[in-house]
């Protein structure tokens, strides 16, 4: 008996959970059933957020990024002025300290005007060329020379050689919408390469925007976008979007140009902050807008400015006081909030009416 009043329990027992189900699913697919679910409040009525305080503290932020070490372009020894070679000082492959004379040449002389002949009274004619000796840039190996000999003619900008210098650099692609986290020149820079050598620091060079044909230009002088925060644009490198970062490797860390590795970049800190979570935030970058709870539970949408972000919270540098409260997470705008399309609980896989009886 007792045996028999267990499996009647549990008949029992399965009969509600079925029936409990089926009352779910039949109110999912009534009009407007489960509206009431999906737009339940949440704790003090809010929308489904809760009220948090404003923070104050320390916040960073860091990104990490794939990088590729190349070898620093070469500078070039330019000739300002042209002329006819005199001396040809060095030769390809050697190597050269800065300021090391590269070649000389006869050059017009800019006070000459043009004037080859003597004076009035017949005297001797004062020098119609000047020599120039073009130096070094930098300290490296020649380059670019080839054939050059003595009584070649040079023209005005022309590349008579080339210095390549026995140091590196390491260049990140910043994706378009990654530059948002970029506030400043970045605080700090670690380079790790795979396989290679402990971390060490690498200091910043430039960020420019990225350039085609990444792979063929190594090597050759950067001269496309504009560079917000350093001297020079890091070496072309992308597909055209986006932007690079480029550090300069440690002269005595142990690179090949190729090698693969990661940036870690500190893009911005500040300390005595006021912090907000990230979800209490419409927007994550410059400007943005909160809700602001009161006492009273009353809310108010404030515009604020934003700063540094960690992903995970951000900083607010006006707009907000210590002692407010804001609505975490804040519902979505109501311009982008567009629900999904109702699922027809009758239609296959590919959307096709299978009929009541299917």
């Amino acid at each position: 008996m007792k045996k028999k009043s267990i499996i009647t329990a549990v008949v029992v027992a399965v009969i509600l959970g079925v029936a409990g189900g089926g009352y779910l699913w039949f109110a999912q697919l009534s009009p407007g059933g489960g509206e009431d679910l999906a737009s339940m409040e949440g704790p003090d009525g809010l929308d489904g957020g809760g009220p948090v305080p404003v923070e104050h503290g320390e916040i960073s932020s860091k990104v990490v990024l794939d990088a590729t070490v190349r070898a620093d372009p070469a500078d070039q020894v330019k000739a300002k002025r042209g002329g006819k070679v005199t001396r040809v000082w060095v030769g390809d492959d050697q190597t050269v300290d800065q300021g090391a004379p590269i070649v000389t040449l006869a050059v017009p002389r800019e006070d000459a005007d043009g004037q080859g002949g003597g004076d009035d009274d017949g005297g001797a004619s004062a020098p119609a060329t000047t020599e120039v000796t073009l130096k070094a840039p930098a300290k490296g190996k020649v380059s670019g020379l080839d054939d050059l000999e003595t009584g070649d003619p040079v023209e005005t900008g022309a590349v008579v050689a080339e210095i390549t210098k026995d140091s590196y650099r390491a260049v990140a692609a910043i994706p378009p919408n990654d530059l948002y986290q970029f506030y400043d020149k970045p605080k700090e820079i670690k380079l790790k390469i795979d396989k290679g050598p402990a971390a060490e620091e690498c200091e910043f060079i430039g960020l420019g925007e990225a350039e085609k044909g990444g792979a063929s230009d190594a090597g050759q002088e950067s001269g496309g976008g504009g560079d917000p925060f350093g001297d020079s644009a890091p070496d072309s490198g992308g597909d055209g979007s986006g932007a690079e970062l480029s550090c300069r490797v440690p002269s005595d860390f142990t690179v090949f140009p190729g090698v693969k590795g990661k940036m870690s970049v500190i893009t911005g800190k500040s300390k005595n902050a006021l912090i907000v979570p990230l979800t209490a935030v419409r927007g994550s970058a410059e400007k943005g807008e909160v809700i602001v709870v009161g006492s009273d539970g009353s809310q108010e949408v404030r515009e604020v400015e934003l700063g540094v972000s960690d992903g995970t919270s951000v900083e607010v540098t006006k707009g907000l006081t210590v002692d407010d409260q804001v609505l975490d997470p804040v519902p979505l705008d109501g311009d982008f909030d567009v629900p999904s399309q109702a699922e027809d609980p009758y239609a296959d896989e590919d959307g096709e009416f299978l009929g009541e009886g299917f």
